[in-house]
């Protein structure tokens, strides 16, 4: 049985933004209770649960008491909290993140924007929603928001969005009709696959350091130990510590190219399983890819690299063992290995820093790819 589909949504705005009936309309009708469990009073960021379908729950996390007299205090609020789910595991992440201001205002307020840049910090995507744009009164005030958020810096045009959340007679007898699903739908799948470029290139280069200092950490205690042995400065002890570090190698090269399969595998089968509940329930069609997901596989080539460290850290000290007397402490002999293990690991850091590189490319394509016209 297939295991329950869980997002995270991340939406705020203050207290009658709209934020309430814009998720109804996004993702369903009265799906979320006005006001419901709700604190009369404080501040904060609450988590609820939406069960849209058997096996797909949204949480939403909701802004309480957002107002611009306690700036200071929301923008370590939103910091900490966009911390906690800068995590490795996609499913940990904001899969959306939508920032509502009510157009019945006509204005944007510097809060407004400090709080937007508070929440693009480590490239998150936000979505600027102009809520009740339907009685935004002059269309020339709801251009005026849209530019002054545009020019900000803080958000590209094409992510604030006017939006009518609901059909509704107004007083002057005139009827609207609910509008802008569509293009926040559109967005909200725009962001994910930015965010899967942006972060998993990161989450893959940490990860891949982690292991080249496995490596490092594993060759150096070999090292440590054989000097510390009678006869540990021997060709022999030198030929067998050679085929250790080459194994060391091949290890650290294997766990690299699972780590970036199984980064990239998860991301994208989330998406696609993401964008498969949205359409069911629906909200817009998904575009597959014109490639299969298989085409952004690459090798690394590291191993060329990793063996090098192994083979010949002998070679490197051919050298210093014709030189140095066989009563030289072992200590020295420790330090000019570690000495040369750490000038492999440097290069190794450098490699894996290109193949990130490489790798932000190939998911920016593909982000292309999947989002273009066929």
């Amino acid at each position: 049985m297939e295991k329950t589909l869980d997002a995270n949504v991340l939406i705020l705005g203050k207290t009658g933004s709209g934020k309430t009936s814009l998720f109804n309309y996004i993702f369903g009708r009265n799906v979320y209770a006005t006001g419901a469990g709700r604190p009369v009073t404080g501040m904060g960021i609450y988590k609820e649960a939406v069960t849209l379908s058997p096996d797909f729950t949204l949480h939403l996390y909701d802004s309480w008491g957002l107002e611009a007299d306690k700036a200071r205090d929301w923008k370590q609020l939103i910091n900490d909290t966009l911390k906690a789910h800068d995590v490795a595991e996609i499913t940990e992440w904001f899969h959306t993140i939508i920032y509502c201001i009510s157009a019945k205002a006509a204005r944007v307020e510097d809060f407004d924007l400090e709080i937007i840049d508070s929440l693009r910090q480590g490239g998150n995507q936000v979505i600027v929603a102009l809520t009740h744009a339907d009685v935004a009164g002059d269309p020339d005030n709801l251009m005026t928001m849209l530019q002054t958020i545009a020019q900000s810096g803080h958000v590209p045009e094409e992510d604030i969005l006017p939006v009518n959340s609901q059909s509704k007679t107004l007083l002057t007898g005139k009827k609207t009709q609910a509008y802008g699903r569509e293009a926040i739908i559109s967005r909200i799948k725009a962001g994910l696959l930015s965010a899967i470029s942006q972060k998993i290139p990161h989450i893959f280069e940490e990860e891949g350091r982690e292991i080249i200092e496995t490596w490092y950490t594993r060759c150096c205690y070999r090292i440590d130990t054989d000097l510390r042995k009678p006869g540990g400065i021997s060709a022999r002890k030198e030929k067998e510590r050679n085929r250790l570090f080459t194994a060391y190698a091949e290890e650290a090269q294997s766990d690299i190219e699972q780590s970036y399969d199984t980064l990239i595998s998860e991301a994208y089968r989330y998406y696609w399983k993401f964008c498969g509940h949205l359409e069911q329930n629906p909200v817009g069609f998904v575009k597959r890819p014109r490639k299969p997901l298989e085409a952004l596989r690459m090798r690394l080539h590291l191993t060329d690299a990793l063996q090098a460290a192994g083979e010949n850290i002998g070679q490197f000290f051919e050298g210093l063992f014709k030189k140095e007397k066989r009563t030289a402490k072992h200590d020295a002999f420790a330090q000019f290995y570690r000495k040369g293990l750490a000038k492999y690991r440097e290069q190794l850091y450098q490699m894996l820093k290109e193949n990130t590189s490489k790798m932000k490319t190939e998911l920016r394509e593909y982000h292309q790819i999947v989002q273009s016209p066929e």
